[in-house]
């Protein structure tokens, strides 16, 4: 990037974010065009980039620290680790570089190592965001160091270009499950086992259908079970869907099958978001206080009956008026300040932080 095209430090502070994985090095973390954006994941973060610009922050991806600090030579830069591993927010450092914040996006089942080091990251950063602050999923015994966490809702912002529902009579009496292959993490007690249970229970020649990625394919970590799978999927004739959005499939179905990779408080991701927005009934199995936070009345939970396969049939017995009154209440909501936290989210909390305006 042209030194002279480099955006202007109003207040001398710089801001670097460290992303979930190399992939977004180079500025790619807030680009709308790289392949990397499915289903608008990435807009949220163009998004913060642009306010904070428009503020006088500058913000880049922290690979680019020494190719931009000579044109910064007297400003502080603030660090921001957004999913990056604990023990690499914890490496970062530099002249003039300040520990502002980290975000733990992923669970413990994933990244076990970032709630290991929660108090070290509290003792290093100045706030850190995580999906609750109840210590439930890690330990962080010192008052002073609790003091700085902070609850992460996960930004979840309606970026459909058409209408985000289609009539009942357009949509399949169906569940649409969304989900890669996973398989060397399933275990009784989450959510990569409860998707394959479900799949199990009411995929194979029943009213679940699968779309996703990798489910035909040998993988090295989970040969076993990944072949066992591609077998039997082969055996009854089932076809994995690979559609280009997630609007796609949900605008057209009247259930969504969403599980969360864990049970822990707070832990509310995009998944119950994507099938809210097309109005399409989620099936939900995550969070055990998902009801502070989302209407009863707005989705199915699943451990109300037992299986995913209660849950499923329970949903597709529902009638026309049924359906119609959890698609009513799920407009209701998403007009609602109930909302409103998750719309603004995690990046409108960073932005407040540095005092960003309200748009």
């Amino acid at each position: 990037m042209p030194q002279a095209d480099l955006p202007v430090a109003r207040y001398g502070v710089v801001i670097l974010i460290d992303p979930p994985s190399y992939h977004y090095f180079e500025n790619r973390f807030f680009d709308l065009t790289t392949p990397l954006n499915r289903d608008q994941t990435l807009r949220p973060n163009a998004e913060m980039k642009a306010r904070l610009e428009a503020a006088g922050y500058p913000v880049f991806t922290a690979d680019m620290l020494e190719s931009v600090r000579p044109h910064y030579s007297h400003c502080r830069f603030d660090y921001w680790s957004l999913g990056a591993p604990a023990a690499q927010a914890l490496a970062y450092g530099g002249a003039n570089v300040r520990k502002k914040g980290v975000a733990l996006f992923e669970p413990p089942l994933v990244k076990p190592d970032d709630y290991r080091n929660v108090e070290r990251l509290a003792g290093d950063f100045a706030h850190v965001f995580l999906h609750n602050t109840e210590e439930d999923g890690y330990r962080c015994a010192d008052p002073a160091l609790r003091a700085k966490l902070r609850r992460l809702d996960w930004t979840n912002r309606n970026y459909l270009s058409a209408p985000n529902e289609s009539p009942d009579s357009k949509r399949i009496n169906r569940v649409a499950l969304i989900a890669g292959a996973h398989f060397r993490r399933a275990a009784a007690d989450n959510g990569y086992a409860i998707r394959l249970a479900a799949i199990n229970g009411r995929g194979l020649g029943g009213p679940l259908d699968l779309f996703g990625r990798g489910w035909g394919r040998l993988q090295s970590r989970s040969p076993l079970r990944s072949a066992w799978w591609s077998l039997k999927l082969r055996q009854h004739a089932m076809v994995v869907g690979a559609p280009e959005s997630k609007t796609e499939i949900y605008g057209s179905y009247d259930f969504a099958f969403c599980a969360e990779n864990m049970r822990m408080s707070g832990y509310i991701t995009e998944k119950i978001f994507d099938a809210l927005f097309c109005g399409c009934i989620p099936i939900y199995w995550g969070a055990p206080d998902i009801n502070s936070f989302i209407p009863a009345d707005c989705f199915v939970d699943m451990d109300e009956f037992g299986s995913p396969a209660g849950a499923i049939d329970h949903c597709i017995a529902m009638t026309p008026e049924d359906r119609a009154a959890y698609r009513q209440a799920i407009r209701r909501f998403l007009a609602s300040s109930a909302f409103e936290r998750f719309n603004g989210g995690f990046h409108a909390a960073l932005e407040q932080i540095y005092k960003v305006p309200d748009q």
